[in-house]
């Protein structure tokens, strides 16, 4: 029962890890989008804020209040004091007859008007004769003007209910000179960019759910329910000047972390190629840039350096780059072209210097691709090829894209399946694998490339524009 809460624990952590990664790939994506929603909201939040904004005037004045009382007055006739509950009734009572229906109606009376342009406050300080008015309006003048006249008509009001009184002005009421609400639409942006910023990073947060892809060699088990040949390290190639490098064991600049995954690569294809008995296997992607080109190129290199009988076919006719990756310029016929002259295909293998691989590759793209992967003679080819290797390696199309991936998957043995980690969505990948499986040919395993936490690089450069069908690439960043 522990051990069970250690895993549960454990896979609650990979999931959030998972989460959190998927959230940070797709914020290096789209970083801009919460900042034109911040941008946007705050600039609109402070539009609003402007058209909205109503300069307000305030006129107030502060004053005691004394009651007339006969017994207790002096000389003048005013009371010289409260005692304690008629100061208490006072502060009651005032703020009540200012805003009574009395008071609103005699004041209307004394200002000659149908209606009071503003609005009025009255504040008494508890056990106190001492009170304050305060007048608002959009006009300064009326704010004033409406002030004189609740001075006026107040002993009058105060006098159906407390009696006769008398107010005494501590300060003078005046005319507004400036508003008291200055327009500050600082507080306003800032609440709008906020609100902005959230709902850009809320959108990031469902596109990263929604783009649920494979990560790393586990998730090949656990999302695909299938065996995981290698995890190719990311290997990132700028292009600059000088010797064109290329992404292949045959380049001795390459670090050793790639050298050991093709070969692991090589180690667990032989096992499920002999469980099969497939001696003609295509490798296939979801999506352009993937890297199955190089996946097939490497363990046919690697193949071939154990003294296994390898060809390397080139059958990505509308975009072949088989020659490309090996950094081969030597002139060839790829597979168009020999379907279109009708030539035996052992004639045109080109052997790879240093190797025992030989290539059917050329720089050509077909021109009618889709009629030529459906041929008899293509299949004709491809037999023909098996009686001359231990292993041939098919270079097909991600078929993700095209409908070529069915076709092609028929003349072969066993399928590779190439998945760039963080790239195709895994309802994609699904789709595409269903769509393979429908040939009968059974699937080898899947090669991830580019893991997250194998990053190598050793400042070469290699420029590539594989991924016309969907965009041309300034820069290729391959594993």
């Amino acid at each position: 029962m522990e051990e069970r809460k250690i895993d549960v624990a454990e896979e609650e952590k990979i999931d959030l890890f998972r989460v959190l990664s998927e959230f940070l790939r797709a914020f290096r994506r789209l970083f801009w989008l919460p900042l034109i929603l911040a941008a946007a909201l705050g600039a609109l939040s402070g539009l609003r804020s402007w058209r909205s904004y109503t300069p307000m005037y305030a006129s107030e004045v502060t004053f005691t209040i004394q009651l007339t009382d006969s017994a207790l007055t002096d000389l003048s006739g005013m009371t010289a004091y409260y005692d304690k509950a008629t100061a208490e009734q006072l502060s009651k009572t005032f703020p009540y007859l200012v805003q009574s229906d009395v008071m609103q109606s005699k004041l209307r009376q004394e200002l000659g008007v149908e209606w009071i342009n503003g609005t009025i406050t009255a504040r008494a300080v508890n056990n106190t004769n001492l009170f304050s008015i305060r007048v608002t309006s959009s006009d300064p003048q009326a704010a004033y003007d409406i002030l004189n006249g609740v001075i006026e008509v107040y002993p009058s009001v105060a006098d159906y209910v407390i009696g006769s009184t008398r107010m005494n002005l501590l300060t003078e009421p005046s005319v507004a000179q400036q508003p008291y609400n200055s327009f500050n639409p600082k507080s306003a942006v800032i609440r709008g960019a906020a609100l902005g910023a959230a709902a850009g990073l809320l959108l990031v947060l469902a596109y990263a759910f929604t783009r649920r892809s494979v990560r790393e060699a586990e998730d090949v088990r656990q999302l695909l329910n299938q065996t995981c040949l290698a995890a190719l390290p990311h290997v990132t190639m700028k292009k600059r000047s000088g010797g064109k490098q290329t992404l292949s064991i045959l380049n001795g600049k390459l670090p050793g972390s790639f050298q050991e995954s093709v070969r692991g690569m090589r180690l667990k294809f032989l096992r499920e190629a002999e469980k099969h008995r497939a001696r003609v296997v295509m490798v296939t992607s979801t999506l352009p840039g993937e890297g199955k080109t190089t996946a097939a190129v490497n363990l046919a290199l690697t193949l071939s350096r154990s003294g296994y009988r390898v060809i390397l076919m080139d059958l990505d006719l509308r975009k072949p780059s088989v020659k490309q990756t090996l950094g081969l310029n030597i002139p060839s016929r790829g597979v168009p072209e020999v379907l279109s002259a009708g030539e035996d295909a052992a004639g045109a293998l080109v052997a790879v210097e240093g190797t025992e691989l030989r290539l059917l590759a050329g720089d050509r793209a077909s021109e009618d691709p889709r009629r030529q992967i459906v041929s008899h003679r293509l299949s004709t080819m491809v037999k023909e090829l098996r009686g001359q290797a231990d292993y041939v390696i098919l270079d097909t199309p991600p078929c993700g894209l095209v409908a070529d991936g069915a076709s092609l998957a028929r003349l072969a043995d066993g399928i590779i399946y190439v998945l760039r980690t963080g790239t195709a969505q895994l309802s994609h990948v699904m789709d595409s694998l269903q769509l393979l499986s429908e040939s009968g040919t059974p699937l080898l395993g899947c090669v991830v490339n580019g893991v997250a936490g194998s990053h190598s690089g050793y400042g070469y450069g290699y420029g590539g524009d594989y991924g016309k069908y969907s965009r041309k690439k300034r820069e290729q960043e391959t594993t």
